[in-house]
């Protein structure tokens, strides 16, 4: 069998393509047993990296702290990113900025469920998504900003160089309230939207830490349009208890994000946002509304719509008596924003059932009987998955870190634990989210699952449980 890593990078001129080298960090195989597992390594070939002597059936590839289960005889790896191929990045993910903008919509203070006036930058030619934080008071109402005292923090993860002659761009997005009815709580609904736009020229920049981006420029309105949803949020709240006997519901959030560059059958990856709405925790009534949201992107980066009910425990960490830490889960839908909104918003699919650890419930604290569990579940009440993630974190009075993700076909109903994936003496949680999306092919390109529309999620948690 063969394996192959290679990646894509979209921009609005095409998609580069380049295959990447295995052998420097090179995959692992595992096939179960009765007992455990029988390893199997392979090597670089013509078609790419190469297992021999692999029987027919079922597998665990090891890749990094990822584990695909599948039966497929060629598996691809690679991943999709957006921007230029050719993007060198720089060690930080954090600049100074000057700003010195015209033309702003007047300036808005948060208060209550409205965020007030942000902005954030986006470029369509290399990968940068970066939220501003503005140190310097701004009068409300002000049109203007000529401030020193600024930051930008890439969402996207560090900055890339800015290079003037390949065309790299920046748009800087200015987002402010828009309000629709009131909410049973006597709130009026609240949502943060792009107002305003203006793309700056092409530039030169290196993110050092110290020298400042200079932004200079005059806002313009973008087109606007109107979303208008029914979003039946008791339908999420009824699942709490799914998700864990002792959960509460948290917050439900409602977000419209452009797909740059995106393909035919899904979207890329981050790009900022166009809209986004918070409700209070455990909202259960039924929201219908129509708000407006500008979009200064090109019409080929569809509108893609998200809605996410969240929830989580509170429990006390093992070995303490004082000290709570939170395990959170999710009911989610993404979509294009037309289709996610053509009907009334209800969950597509609802979490999976019975979670347990050799064989018992996962929903109590316990330590478990080895390091090599096996962890079952049971399908959805509703819905048919294409796959199953199964994440892994590990806890500690000060931190919380995803140690381990398996991905599984839509048919199945446990997973064994390869010796050494849980430390000794050590608490983890589980985390076992069932998702539907008619393009995915987790066993073949198990790492682009996430971007083929649409997707539908849903969590189950397990308790804390300390391995011996």
């Amino acid at each position: 069998m063969v394996i192959t890593h290679t990646e894509r990078f979209y921009t609005s001129v095409g998609i580069a393509v380049r295959s990447k080298d295995l052998s420097a960090n090179p995959p692992e195989l595992l096939v179960r047993t009765r007992t455990g597992f029988t390893r199997y390594t392979g090597a670089p070939s013509s078609e790419g990296y190469r297992f021999s002597g692999v029987p027919q059936g079922e597998y665990y590839l090891k890749t990094g702290h990822f584990y695909v289960v599948s039966d497929e005889r060629r598996m691809e790896i690679g991943r999709n990113f957006l921007g230029r191929q050719d993007a060198v990045p720089t060690p930080h993910f954090t600049t100074p900025l000057y700003l010195n903008l015209t033309n702003l919509a007047p300036w808005q203070h948060g208060d209550g469920l409205a965020n007030g006036s942000r902005l954030q930058l986006v470029s369509g030619q290399v990968d940068l998504t970066a939220d501003v934080a503005i140190y310097d008071f701004v009068t409300e109402g002000q049109t203007q900003l000529n401030a020193y005292d600024v930051s930008a923090y890439g969402i996207s993860g560090n900055f890339p160089v800015f290079e003037a002659a390949k065309g790299d761009r920046l748009y800087v997005n200015q987002l402010t309230n828009v309000f629709g009815d009131l909410l049973p709580t006597g709130e009026r609904l609240a949502a943060s939207a792009v107002i305003r736009s203006t793309q700056l020229p092409a530039f030169n920049f290196t993110a050092d830490g110290v020298t400042p981006l200079v932004l200079i420029g005059a806002l313009q309105d973008v087109p606007m349009s109107d979303v208008s949803f029914e979003w039946r949020l008791g339908n999420y709240a009824s699942l709490t208890t799914e998700v864990h006997p002792a959960a509460t519901p948290r917050l439900p959030s409602f977000s419209i994000e452009p797909s740059a560059h995106g393909p035919q059958a899904g979207w890329v990856g981050y790009s900022g946002e166009l809209f986004n709405f918070m409700l209070p925790a455990g909202a259960s009534y039924t929201l219908a509304d129509r708000l407006p949201y500008g979009n200064p992107y090109p019409p080929s980066w569809r509108p893609v719509g998200t809605v996410t009910y969240s929830y989580r425990i509170l429990e006390t960490l093992p070995g303490t008596t004082s000290t709570t830490r939170s395990v959170g889960g999710s009911v989610l839908t993404s979509d294009y924003l037309e289709n996610l909104v053509a009907s009334p918003i209800v969950p597509a699919l609802t979490p999976p059932r019975g979670l347990a650890i050799d064989g018992i419930p996962a929903t109590s604290q316990r330590v478990v009987g080895s390091t090599s569990p096996i962890i079952t579940w049971q399908p959805p009440a509703n819905g048919a998955p294409t796959a199953y993630r199964v994440n892994l974190q590990r806890y500690t009075t000060t931190s919380t870190v995803t140690q381990t993700l398996f991905y599984l076909p839509g048919s199945a109903t446990e997973v064994r634990l390869p010796v050494g994936t849980l430390a000794p003496d050590a608490i983890y949680t589980v985390r076992v989210t069932a998702m539907d999306g008619p393009q995915q092919e987790v066993t073949r390109e198990p790492f682009t699952i996430f971007e083929k529309l649409p997707l539908h999620m849903a969590d189950t948690v397990s308790s804390f449980f300390t391995t011996p």
